[in-house]
């Protein structure tokens, strides 16, 4: 089977799950690629990100000029301030037919993993990935212009798509709740993957320790600084366990700055946490060791549809703190996550000192999540959509 990937809308500058899931889930479907071929639809910039793929036989890049498609994708966001969904989906597949036209001439199937359809008339079947839909449960976290655009492309996708897969249920009856007529069997859940050897392979960190200053224990917190990630929770929590037991729980941030970091920077600024070292974007090896050194990993976010954090600490052999949400609720089912409600600082500092002084039960749980996680590959996710693609072909 010719499969084209829709990979346009990378971002090349952008560290973070989207491109870590795509890149991810190309990585497996190289390693079980069988008798496929993959056809990745690339821009000259984000090209860069291909480039592994490039010789192996089961792949071939088709790079499109990067102005022309920022040109074409400035068109479409034009057309959205019409605020019609009619004129935004004729325009978008206008400006990109051609492209429509070379996938559905070289591929039996066409697969989006990045959450909307460049164009909506495609002959062929097409199946996108739906990752969350948090405008609607946080629109406050979007300017007016992201809430307009998000509302006329995210309903226009999932309907026009033959098949939509997501990462977790919550997702899969967020859709159907959200977007009434979309048929059940329309949706098929895959979870994500991670990359087990790349996490799991010990370190030599010590380096690490002069490089960033680091504590000899610490919290760990790799996010982007958005608002859904929740980062005030945990600075609130540490505060109240410094002024209510004299005891200083050191933290470490990493993640480029969003709309949130204003707000994260002048909270330790104002209630004066040395404590917490915030070390921005870090290359991937240290990212590693980071997670492999750290006592606990912590993620306080709102929304998510499904947690890549989480795979990874449980990789990392690291212990896990999470906030209590459906998708985390759904990992805890196969992995062992301490949970706290995300809307209350008390509940989760009484979980960190619990957990804090209690080594036994943090080696435990990571012995148990290091094997649990083995199911969670991206070569298993990988075999998990060719048989959606083959069935779908069929």
């Amino acid at each position: 089977m010719n499969i084209a990937i829709n990979c346009l809308r990378l971002d090349p500058e952008y560290v973070g799950g989207l491109n870590t899931y795509t890149l991810g889930l190309l990585q497996g479907f190289a390693e079980v690629a069988n008798r496929h071929s993959f056809h990745l639809y690339c821009t000259t910039r984000n090209r860069v990100l291909l480039r592994k793929f490039e010789g192996h036989r089961r792949f071939t890049v088709h790079p499109m000029n990067h102005s022309a498609f920022r040109f074409r994708q400035r068109t479409t966001r034009a057309a959205l301030l019409s605020t019609s969904s009619q004129v935004y989906r004729h325009v978008s597949d206008r400006m990109f037919r051609d492209v429509r036209n070379q996938m559905d001439f070289q591929a039996d199937l066409i697969y989006t993993p990045t959450d909307l359809l460049q164009a909506f008339d495609s002959r062929k079947p097409t199946v996108l990935t739906v990752h969350d839909l948090q405008h609607l449960h946080y629109p406050q976290f979007f300017s007016w212009s992201r809430r307009l655009s998000r509302k006329i492309t995210y309903s226009l996708s999932a309907r026009a798509a033959t098949h939509l897969q997501t990462s977790s249920n919550f997702v899969r009856q967020d859709l159907l709740q959200q977007f009434p007529g979309l048929p059940p069997e329309k949706i098929c859940i895959i979870p994500e993957g991670v990359d087990v050897p790349a996490f799991s392979a010990p370190r030599d960190s010590r380096h690490l320790v002069a490089r960033y200053n680091l504590p000899d224990r610490f919290l760990f917190y790799p996010a982007q600084l958005w608002p859904h990630k929740n980062h005030l929770t945990i600075l609130r929590a540490l505060k109240q366990i410094e002024e209510t037991g004299d005891f200083k729980i050191p933290l470490i941030l990493t993640g480029a700055q969003f709309a949130a970091a204003p707000a994260v920077f002048r909270f330790i600024r104002e209630h004066q946490m040395p404590y917490v070292l915030y070390l921005g974007k870090v290359p991937f090896a240290d990212l590693v060791g980071l997670y492999q050194r750290a006592d606990f990993l912590l993620t306080a976010s709102l929304f998510e549809s499904s947690s890549l954090t989480i795979l990874e600490s449980a990789a990392a052999g690291t212990p896990i703190i999470a906030s209590n949400i459906p998708p985390n609720q759904e990992q805890a089912q196969t992995l062992q996550l301490n949970l706290f409600s995300p809307d209350d600082p008390g509940d989760l500092a009484q979980t960190i000192l619990r957990l804090w002084n209690h080594p036994a039960l943090a080696r435990a749980q990571a012995a148990h999540n290091r094997e649990a996680v083995q199911q969670f590959s991206w070569h298993a996710a990988a075999a998990k959509f060719l048989q959606l693609f083959e069935s779908i072909a069929a």
